[in-house]
C-alpha cells in the first residue's frame, strides 16, 4: 500500500465501511482494510475508554455507530484527509448534515501490517 492511488483507495473502503447503509457492503469493507486480529481504541470526550478486539467486534462497533449517526441523525462521513508514513496512516474525515453543517470532526490513526491491512486503529474526535 505504499503508492499513492492503492492508499486513496484503501482511504476511500475505510470511509465508505463507517459511512454504507448496507450490512453485506459494510462486512466486505471491513474485511478488506481490517486485519482478522485488529484493535479498535476510542476515546472520546464525555465517554469512557473503548476498546475492540478482533474483526467481529470491530464490526459490530461499526454497525452500532453506523446505526446511530449514520441511520439515525442521518449524518455524511467525508474524508477531509490522508497521510501516509512507512506502515502508519493518518486519516482526517468530518461528519455532516444533509445541508452541509459540520456536525463532528476527528481523524484516526491506523496502522498495517505488511499486507496493508489495519492492525491498530486510533480514533481521535475534534
Amino acid at each position: 500500500m505504499d503508492n499513492t492511488n492503492g492508499t486513496e483507495q484503501f482511504v476511500k473502503d475505510y470511509i465508505e465501511a463507517w459511512s454504507t447503509k448496507d450490512d453485506a457492503t459494510r462486512k466486505e469493507l471491513i474485511a478488506k482494510v481490517y486485519s482478522n486480529t485488529a484493535d479498535f481504541y476510542a476515546n472520546e470526550p464525555g465517554d469512557g475508554p473503548v476498546e475492540r478486539h478482533g474483526i467481529q467486534e470491530i464490526y459490530d462497533n461499526i454497525t452500532q455507530v453506523n446505526a446511530r449517526l449514520v441511520q439515525g441523525k442521518g449524518l455524511i462521513t467525508e474524508r477531509a484527509g490522508f497521510a501516509a508514513n512507512h506502515d502508519a496512516l493518518k486519516v482526517a474525515w468530518r461528519m455532516t448534515t444533509s445541508d452541509g453543517n459540520a456536525a463532528m470532526t476527528g481523524m484516526n490513526l491506523l496502522l498495517r501490517n505488511k499486507e496493508g491491512k489495519i492492525v491498530q486503529d486510533f480514533i481521535f474526535i475534534g
